[in-house]
């Protein structure tokens, strides 16, 4: 697929969304940001812009408020006009231990990780057909590998998996639908025990953690991958 075409990425402000979108904006593509931190999205923004002193359009919404699909559309509308592709790059990826967990953290999860997504490729999908674009998806080997502490989290993704594998079957043939299933993502700044960090590398058969770079790699390809659809490619498991 020839770049110069207009990506909105979803999550953009996060580690992985925003190293996805810096990657598609040096390639060319037109990317449309969202997320909910204004500061960050305006930062991202003038970094990636087109032209020397330009910034990228961007839209700040809450995934857990109800109305924020239909305002990244409305923001849409008043920027690009409409888009061709989505990456879904959600966060975050909270802790809920299942002896405190409570319907709230099910409903918001669900919210973020499930439901606006899915809602998003709805409202979008005359767009997405028009374009035959692509929709790209992050989610968890968690999915299938469960780990402790995260049950919300792991539903949600869970949902979002099903949720797109039938979309891929709606929206086919105009519209292809893929995900990337991720082990962990090594993270610079984390605080955490070596020794257990240690661990969870040994999961992984390559015995290591993933990198951004790595997984942009692995989304740009199935933004490319013009005879893939309802597939999860699990990377780093």
């Amino acid at each position: 697929m020839n770049p110069g075409r207009r990506v909105l990425v979803l999550g953009a402000t996060g580690r992985l969304g925003g190293g996805i979108a810096r990657a598609l904006a040096r390639r060319g593509d037109r990317v449309v940001l969202t997320a909910r931190d204004r500061g960050k999205l305006e930062a991202l923004a003038a970094e990636i812009g087109p032209l020397p002193g330009t910034a990228a359009p961007f839209v700040r919404a809450d995934l857990v408020d109800e109305s924020a699909p239909e305002a990244i559309v409305q923001g849409i509308r008043g920027s690009t006009g409409r888009i061709d592709d989505i990456v879904i790059a959600c966060g975050p990826s909270p802790r809920t231990p299942f002896e405190s967990l409570r319907r709230e953290d099910l409903r918001q999860t669900l919210a973020v990780h499930a439901v606006a997504p899915l809602l998003l490729v709805h409202a979008l999908a005359g767009d997405l057909t028009q374009a035959r674009g692509t929709v790209v998806a992050l989610t968890d080997a968690g999915v299938t590998r469960p780990y402790t502490n995260h049950v919300a989290y792991l539903t949600a993704k869970g949902a979002l998996q099903t949720g797109l594998r039938a979309l891929a079957v709606e929206l086919a043939p105009e519209v292809r639908v893929n995900m990337v299933s991720l082990g962990i993502v090594v993270d610079p700044d984390a605080d955490g025990d070596p020794l257990q960090m240690h661990r969870l590398a040994t999961r992984s058969p390559l015995g290591r953690f993933g990198s951004v770079e790595e997984v942009v790699h692995v989304v740009v390809s199935l933004l490319d991958a013009t005879w893939a659809t309802g597939e999860i490619w699990g990377v780093g498991r």
